[in-house]
């Protein structure tokens, strides 16, 4: 798999969804703690949902995820616990499930919460911050290939590049917040009502806890 193609995968896994956040942080969180059951029915019913309502973004998360599974199976296989590769594989469905929530509603969800403001502000811009950097990691790749750059060439300055590019956004960004006279300790809360496709998440979300909790004390 080409570089550029690999970038695309990330791209299409942080698309942002229609998912509500309050209610897509509350499934998240139930289906995290299910996954820990290690049991591998419940695992796959996890990874079923999270295919059931973001097919596209959890299986680009899965393919751009390959080589992280891949080294925690080569190091679960030497140290022991290959076991636990299906559990891992479900986080990373959760977590194409949480990384639809567009950023900014994602902090209002959690100063709905009570959050700190000025942690839910710092996470909420660290995911738009990311969001930007792959995009830019990924342009910068084009106009690379463009320019006829190839082998580790092509690696070497792509990373003189992006390091570049990177400290540039983080003083525009930090400029931009200071000249607006953005206040961290606001809190803002703007959350939208739940819909269908939300409801139904956290109710199968709920379904699946209860399912693990009975089946652990049956055991």
């Amino acid at each position: 798999m080409r570089f550029w193609s690999y970038l695309r995968l990330i791209e299409i896994a942080l698309e942002e969804s229609d998912f509500e956040p309050r209610t897509c942080l509350i499934s998240v969180l139930i289906l995290c703690i299910s996954a820990y059951s290690f049991r591998i029915d419940v695992t796959l019913a996890i990874i079923f949902l999270t295919f059931l309502f973001n097919p596209k973004k959890t299986l680009a998360g899965l393919l751009a995820s390959i080589p992280f599974i891949a080294f925690f199976g080569l190091i679960s296989f030497v140290l022991g616990g290959l076991e636990k590769i299906p559990t891992v594989t479900a986080l990373i469905c959760i977590g194409c499930l949480l990384y639809g929530i567009q950023p900014e509603k994602f902090g209002y969800a959690l100063m709905y919460f009570r959050i700190p403001p000025k942690l839910a502000h710092s996470i909420s811009i660290a995911m738009r911050m990311f969001q930007i950097l792959i995009r830019d990691l990924k342009l910068t790749s084009e106009a690379l290939i463009l320019s006829g750059v190839k082998g580790f060439e092509y690696y070497v300055k792509l990373m003189k590049a992006f390091s570049a590019i990177t400290v540039l956004r983080a003083f525009a960004m930090a400029e931009t917040l200071y000249s607006r006279g953005f206040n961290f300790d606001r809190r803002i809360i703007r959350c939208e009502k739940p819909k269908l496709k939300d409801w139904s998440l956290l109710l199968l979300s709920i379904l699946i806890a209860c399912y693990t909790y009975l089946i652990r004390n049956a055991l």
